[in-house]
């Protein structure tokens, strides 16, 4: 049953992953205005461009691993967006307290929506279903 609840709660982070990762990757490949006009990095298309298209990269993962119910790859893409969430979710982090100002709201969005809830929300499932719950560990989860 524990499982079955690892799973559930996994699929719903995989689908709060996957919003996320759309809807940075629409406007950084259509909309990279948006990055010059809300962030301290400026404008670079080819940079953005390229960001979208790994972001489509995850998007392509995560619906795979959501529509084969394979739980070792939905397990590896949890692992994965758990480590991108924090280290993304720093770097706006690191940017907006480097040149602290509201009109940067894509740092601030980066800081709540990426890192706070995308790397908390995360690491407590990695803590609870993968590490902590009855000793179980990622090996013995298949």
């Amino acid at each position: 049953m524990e499982k079955k609840r690892m799973l559930k709660i996994s699929r719903y982070y995989l689908m709060f992953m996957l919003v996320a990762c759309t809807g940075a990757s629409i406007w950084q490949l259509y909309l990279p205005q948006i990055g010059e006009a809300f962030t301290d990095w400026g404008i670079s298309v080819g940079w953005q461009r390229e960001i979208s298209l790994w972001n489509i990269a995850i998007i392509v993962s995560i619906v795979i691993a959501l529509g084969s119910n394979n739980t070792e790859m939905i397990k590896i893409l949890v692992i994965q967006s758990v480590i991108l969430c924090w280290l993304l979710g720093i770097n706006h982090l690191i940017s907006l307290l480097m040149n602290f100002t509201f009109k940067y709201l894509i740092h601030i969005l980066g800081i709540f929506e990426v890192m706070l809830v995308g790397g908390v929300w995360g690491t407590y499932i990695l803590f609870k279903y993968f590490i902590q719950q009855k000793g179980i560990s990622i090996e013995h989860m298949n």
